[in-house]
């Protein structure tokens, strides 16, 4: 540029405006008046648009018409976005009138804002320009955690964002409710301990058995020395009003369809030393998921690390799957607001119906579909109101529904242990959503017999 300056001179004017003092200050055109004077120009053509005003009205004017000038120049970066947003946000301009005047999205400005709340995440998008204001602002959320922005940098950049950011929050809320579970423990006068360990003594009572072959309750065994209590995670269905759902297949007339994969805060109350308080082990074994099942006092080192590698796994598989499943309904949801079906849908419709037919017959993927597509599911038998706006759809709209519906029935049927069972209807159902654009999560793709995404250092 300094070059052609050298060569050309200022080819497009200068905006400018004129200060109180008389002076000439620059509102558009920065690079241009710098480059020349590098270049040595002695004059450059300029054009006063007005006098300068500097009380609040003047200042958001002046930031809205750079923004502009910038934004269809060549277009601003995210960490000048969130400047200029902080900035108008700070002389009072509202975020509805951020986003009127600037022509950005309440979804953006919403973000800009968050990210100006945080100096990291701040100091992220100036860093990393791969993020985005949604990810921008999630770096500002978890702003207290270095280790949890790290992973969502790297995610960001691998295209695993949503679903380790989800991951993240599931997490969170996990430890707030454990937390919060503990005290309850604590204040009602109960010794609250660490999660036994396939090294420590600790036996929960329903396991417990007397030296008189009785089986103490969880209020006998209060009297006993080693009665504590640690907080474990239950997973289970749970319906949109918090309440226990079914744990089987039959129907659950509390939301069919609405139901989700919870875990919740429980208490386990345990002996920390059933020998030495009179106690055995009605289980005898280890517990730990091994073929042979080996006594805890029989087991070897390296069968006790295996032990805890396989329950640490499935553990950790099931919470990832957990999270997985609010990332891809989400992505359902973006999906079904198409106003067309993609390329490859007829063929996707017809292998389902010829190898999964049976899926479509279920109450719960058809009230997915209904909320996917945001109609009411009501509470018995198949959506009503959802055969209505199929009957008024055009061809190309009922095409995405049918799609919508298919894949509402092969998502109802997921269960988190398809990333060991690894039936076929889940493998075709998330390779499909693969193809649409779904980017998969590593426990996904366990269920699709596919290795872990690579991931940068």
């Amino acid at each position: 540029m300094v070059a052609s300056v050298t060569e050309h001179g200022v080819l497009v004017p200068i905006v400018a405006v004129r200060t109180a003092h008389g002076e000439v200050r620059v509102r558009m055109g920065h690079r241009r008046t710098l480059a020349a004077i590098e270049a040595g120009r002695a004059t450059v053509p300029v054009v006063v648009v007005a006098d300068e005003t500097s009380d609040d009205a003047g200042t958001v004017h002046r930031l809205v018409t750079q923004w502009a000038e910038n934004e269809h120049r060549a277009g601003l970066s995210n960490a000048e976005r969130v400047d200029v947003i902080g900035q108008l946000s700070a002389f009072g301009t509202s975020p509805t009138q951020i986003a009127r005047r600037t022509r950005a999205s309440r979804a953006d400005v919403t973000a800009a804002l968050a990210v100006t709340a945080s100096e990291l995440a701040r100091k992220a998008t100036v860093r990393y320009d791969f993020l985005d204001l949604a990810q921008a602002a999630t770096v500002a959320e978890f702003d207290t955690d270095p280790d949890a922005v790290q992973a969502l940098v790297v995610a960001a950049r691998d295209g695993r964002f949503d679903h380790v950011s989800q991951r993240l929050r599931d997490e969170r809320t996990a430890a707030a409710d454990r937390a919060a579970a503990a005290d309850q423990l604590r204040e009602a006068g109960l010794r609250v301990i660490d999660p036994p360990t396939t090294d420590t003594l600790s036996l929960p009572v329903h396991r417990l058995v007397n030296a008189d072959g009785a089986r103490p309750t969880v209020e006998d065994h209060r009297e006993c020395p080693g009665h504590a209590a640690y907080v474990a995670d239950r997973h289970g269905w749970v319906t949109p009003d918090g309440e226990p759902g079914s744990d089987g297949d039959e129907e659950d007339t509390r939301g069919v369809g609405e139901r989700q994969w919870r875990v919740s805060a429980v208490p386990v109350f345990v002996c920390t030393d059933p020998a030495a308080h009179g106690h055995r082990d009605s289980w005898g074994t280890s517990g730990g998921g091994t073929a042979d099942r080996v006594p805890v006092d029989q087991m070897t080192d390296a069968q006790r690390e295996a032990a805890r590698d396989e329950r640490r796994d499935v553990v950790e598989s099931n919470k990832a799957w957990g999270s997985a499943e609010t990332v891809r309904r989400e992505w359902l949801r973006g999906l079904a607001c198409r106003k067309s079906a993609p390329k490859g849908t007829a063929t996707f419709v017809a292998v389902a119906l010829a190898r999964d037919g049976d899926l479509l017959a279920d109450v719960g993927g058809n009230h997915l579909a209904a909320d996917l597509l945001g109609v009411p599911s009501g509470a018995y038998g198949r959506s009503v109101e959802l055969a209505a706006v199929v009957d008024k759809a055009t061809d190309a709209r009922a095409l995405l529904m049918t799609l919508v519906m298919v894949l509402a029935a092969y998502e109802g049927r997921t269960d988190r242990n398809d990333w060991r069972s690894r039936r076929a209807s889940t493998g075709r159902y998330l390779t499909h959503l693969q193809g649409l654009g779904y980017a998969l999560a590593d426990v996904e793709r366990r269920a699709c017999c596919l290795d872990p995404q690579p991931s940068t250092d």
